[in-house]
């Protein structure tokens, strides 16, 4: 179970990241440039620059949430 967990949440990260990419057009640039310069490594290039911009929106989401939590506790 627990290994099913971390391989949802890291697909959850991945689908997330691509949906991000996807959205945003300059990011979608980006990744292109570095899937065509990756040769044949492109895929999993790409693959990991969407895994890694949902992580990054996570945490951010994670801090942030956290900030409002503690301002809310303060008052």
């Amino acid at each position: 179970m627990k290994a099913l967990s971390v391989a949802g949440t890291a697909a959850m990260f991945l689908v997330g990241g691509g949906i991000l990419v996807h959205g945003l057009p300059p990011l979608a640039g980006v990744v292109e440039a570095l899937a065509r310069n990756a040769g044949a490594a492109g895929l999993a290039a790409s693959l990991l620059a969407d895994a890694l911009v949902g992580i990054a929106a996570g945490g951010m989401l994670l801090a942030a949430m956290t900030a409002v939590r503690k301002l809310g506790r303060r008052r």
